[in-house]
């Protein structure tokens, strides 16, 4: 017979046979043979291969396989004259496993701490140049220019990962909802991760429609966000030594991060000193926005309740005004979305996305 396209056994199936038959402590012969040989398994102990090929009709490197995968999954009684319980082997094995992890979590918190160590040490480079005088320091500053804002996000969202203390922000403008959906996804990941998080923002991004859902998202997950009349770039800090602002005038048009502890703690000193002048975001959304015919928090919040059906008595509840203040909302909202009634307003607020 040619052996062609033969396949030795698989361990598993001898093993669960070499189990059963192990458990009995006889041959798995359909009847008992009338030679003592092949009546209880004798020698177990002693040889328990040669006991389970004898027992099996196997050769011996298939019994040894089949004991071997009953060995790995604990199987085998201690002394190798017989079988464990399956039950006690679950719990050997969850033992071993318990310990293998506690072990790789200690292993994987020192490569964590050599990282960070590494991290530290990772610091803009400083060279003595030629001829210098006595005590000068020179810094070597890093540019990196993006013509494509695109790319310039990807790059951010990367370097996120990497972010580690801190970061602050301010706009004159915010982008687009889309980009701010996806932004907030990235910022949110940061302060979960204990990344402090400031953001600045003119009076008017702060009102534009679109922009309450991301402040308010953005506070609500640990950020601060005030806002201020005027803000006089876009700028990004991240750890106080990159630096993230529109580049010079010119065609195309470009960004440049600038990577840098000095430059980063010039501009963080300037952030600050607008920081304090600031108002805080939810004294501005108290104040209805500067009370100027825009959407807000509140109106967000406001859009959501009627969109629920709502009676105004409950919604005044909810919004913790009177029903008169309600109704003046109401007609805010609707000035701001430029409907005339509440179900276009549900239409256009879902269209906005700002029920999301």
């Amino acid at each position: 017979m040619s052996g062609r396209g033969f396949r030795p056994p698989d361990p598993a199936t001898t093993a669960h046979r070499a189990y059963r038959l192990l458990a009995r402590g006889r041959p798995a012969a359909a009847e008992p043979a009338a030679d003592p040989v092949a009546g209880p398994i004798a020698d177990l102990a002693a040889d328990p291969v040669a006991a389970v090929a004898f027992g099996l009709d196997v050769p011996e490197d298939q019994a040894r396989a089949g004991m071997e995968w009953l060995g790995e999954r604990r199987l085998l009684a201690p002394d190798g004259g017989g079988v464990a319980l399956p039950e006690q082997a679950v719990l050997d094995v969850l033992a071993q496993a318990s310990g293998g992890l506690g072990r790789m979590a200690e292993e994987v918190e020192r490569w964590r701490s050599t990282v960070s160590d590494l991290a530290d040490l990772v610091c803009v480079h400083r060279e003595r140049p030629s001829g210098a005088p006595t005590g000068f320091e020179s810094e070597r500053v890093d540019v990196l220019r993006f013509t494509d804002r695109a790319a310039l996000r990807r790059w951010l969202d990367d370097r996120a990962l990497l972010n580690r203390r801190d970061a602050v922000a301010m706009h004159p403008a915010l982008a687009p909802n889309d980009v701010l959906r996806e932004s907030l996804k990235v910022d949110l990941g940061l302060l979960k991760r204990g990344v402090g998080f400031r953001m600045l923002v003119s009076r008017t991004a702060a009102r534009r429609p679109g922009a309450a859902a991301y402040l308010s998202a953005l506070e609500k997950g640990g950020g601060q966000v005030r806002v201020a009349d005027a803000i006089p770039l876009r700028l990004l800090v991240l750890d106080g030594s990159v630096v993230v602002t529109p580049g010079p005038d010119g065609e195309p048009p470009c960004d440049v991060v600038i990577r840098s502890d000095v430059v980063g703690r010039c501009l963080l000193a300037a952030f600050d000193h607008l920081w304090v002048g600031a108002e805080k975001y939810a004294t501005f959304v108290g104040a209805g926005g500067d009370r100027d015919e825009e959407l807000t928090a509140v109106h967000v919040r406001l859009l959501r309740a009627l969109a629920t059906g709502a009676k105004d008595e409950a919604i005044a509840r909810q919004l913790g005004c009177s029903e008169r203040t309600l109704r003046r909302l109401v007609a805010q909202t609707l000035e701001a979305l430029g409907v005339r009634s509440r179900f276009a307003a549900g239409a256009k607020a879902a269209q906005l996305g700002l029920l999301d």
